[in-house]
């Protein structure tokens, strides 16, 4: 949605996170230093067998995996290069991590953005796609299609980013735009609210 010419009961208030609570899995803090790291997590959306032929592409790439599947415990095979738990700290993750592979949703890509990583989205559904296309716009990311989705497209999509600096350059943008939205958020929403007529609706815009 644009974020100009926006009606006056209208606000803007930049990323919103969340990262499910709990202990990060054991192997959490002995991962291999010596690889790039990619997160990939595609939620609950599409296909269950997505996740594996993600796991799959990378399995014989230069890289280090750590996988969230979602509750999706139906995996036939773990790569020796990756690490699978249910769920992870979304935003941590993503923030050790050279590059996401995620379903291209506004909650994952936006923990990658924030901390200055690009995303590869596997998109499936329309708000998957728009989102990803403005990612893809600002330079920060590629968009893949689920209908069209290789091994080959996934695995090259990875190296790309990882290889290509201007992609992290991107990113780092996009984060500094987030980290000015950021600044003093509470307060923000606290003096909307405060100031926010009871007579009228008033629609809060993540990005």
């Amino acid at each position: 949605m644009p974020t100009y010419d926006l009606p006056a009961n209208h606000e803007y208030l930049g990323p919103v996170l969340w990262s499910p609570a709990g202990k990060p899995p054991t192997w959490w803090d002995s991962l291999p230093t010596d690889r790039p790291i990619v997160y990939a997590t595609l939620g609950t959306s599409g296909g269950r067998n997505l996740l594996q032929l993600v796991l799959n592409a990378l399995a014989e790439l230069p890289v280090t995996v750590i996988a969230a599947t979602a509750g999706r415990s139906d995996l036939k095979t773990v790569p020796a290069n990756a690490f699978v738990a249910d769920y992870l700290p979304g935003e941590a993750a993503a923030a050790r991590s050279a590059v996401v592979v995620c379903n291209g949703g506004s909650l994952t890509t936006q923990q990658a953005l924030v901390a200055g990583v690009p995303v590869i989205g596997v998109a499936g559904n329309l708000d998957q796609h728009l989102n990803m296309e403005a990612v893809e716009r600002a330079g920060a990311g590629v968009l893949l299609r689920t209908e069209r989705l290789k091994s080959q497209r996934v695995a090259g999509a990875v190296m790309q980013v990882i290889s290509r600096s201007e992609y992290r350059q991107a990113a780092a943008r996009l984060a500094d735009a987030f980290g000015r939205d950021r600044v003093g958020f509470p307060q923000h929403v606290e003096n909307a609210l405060r100031l926010m007529p009871e007579n009228r609706p008033r629609t809060w815009l993540a990005s």
